[in-house]
């Protein structure tokens, strides 16, 4: 009988850590928005912009077909309509802000040509006229949503 109970809990533990297994498994990869994804690999350091406008439009959008959904602006500055890429619409949406229509912002991120667009892949919005940003991305331009990796200054 011991023994019986000894194997019913082997196997009990195997499934268990068979189920954690599988649950890490489809964490990987943030659904297309990554670092290093496809996506990803557009944002350039050396190409970044600041805007300033006031939010015209918001959008569900889905950059690039392997990807899940984000959240984009349309932000009307004097002269033009300009689209702002967020990111992933799991991690906006879990954001501590409270930016609506027609708010003033001001958008830092990198100017990109995507699917014949032109984009500004965000890094950081600011509402003009406050003290509140949000962050996107590092001064690396690696998307705070992808923060799993090994950071140099924390190796020891």
């Amino acid at each position: 009988m011991r023994m019986v109970r000894n194997v019913m809990s082997l196997v009990l533990m195997g499934m268990i850590s068979f189920s954690f297994a599988q649950m890490s498994i489809r964490w990987m990869g943030s659904d297309g928005w990554g670092y290093g994804s496809r996506y990803d690999q557009q944002f350039s350091i050396s190409n970044i912009q600041t805007v300033q406008g006031s939010i015209f439009r918001i959008d569900t959008i889905t950059p690039m077909s392997d990807m899940a959904t984000g959240i984009q602006f349309t932000v009307k500055t004097d002269n033009e309509y300009i689209l702002v890429q967020l990111g992933p619409s799991w991690y906006i949406l879990h954001q501590d802000m409270n930016l609506r229509l027609n708010d003033p912002i001001e958008v830092k991120g990198s100017k990109v040509i995507m699917n014949g667009k032109t984009v500004i892949m965000a890094s950081e919005i600011k509402r003009t006229g406050t003290k509140n940003v949000l962050y996107l991305r590092d001064k690396e331009g690696i998307p705070y949503w992808a923060m799993w990796r090994k950071h140099p200054i924390l190796i020891q």
